[in-house]
């Protein structure tokens, strides 16, 4: 998930935990009961979400908002992770300019892009760690969403 003051991009995984799909963007106030139906009707197994840093490397404002969501979120039963989300609303915007034939949509919020950044990110972070991991299957790995 890309947390913001105003709205959350929701992605999600494929079955097998390989990509990342945009999902959807829900407003920011009513994201929790919205983030729970969509676990619910996913099956998801796990949350991720994006974890904004500033340059130095610290939390800042934006970082302790998606902390505090994730702490609501903990509330589902299932595990919440973090990710960082250095840049992802820039390269989301770039992806949405790109699909929009370079006219750069600008009336559709990038933030379930940014989310499926995140989430793709995040999986692949697990792959090469299973990868590296004697004994486990490469690429197996449950729905996560993001």
């Amino acid at each position: 998930m890309d947390a913001g003051e105003a709205r959350v991009g929701i992605a999600i995984s494929d079955p097998d935990g390989r990509y990342a799909i945009p999902l959807e963007v829900v407003p920011a106030n009513a994201a929790f009961p919205a983030i729970r139906t969509i676990v619910e009707r996913e099956r998801a197994v796990g949350i991720v979400l994006g974890l904004a840093r500033l340059p130095s490397g610290d939390e800042g404002d934006a970082a302790r908002m998606a902390r505090r969501l994730g702490r609501r979120l903990e509330r589902l039963g299932v595990p919440v992770e973090y990710e960082d989300e250095t840049l992802t609303s820039r390269a989301a915007e770039a992806r949405q300019a790109e699909s929009a034939g370079g006219t750069g949509s600008r009336g559709r919020p990038a933030d379930d892009i940014a989310a499926s950044l995140i989430l793709q990110q995040f999986l692949d972070r697990q792959a090469a760690r299973a990868a590296d991991t004697p004994g486990d299957e490469a690429g197996k790995r449950p729905d996560a969403e993001a």
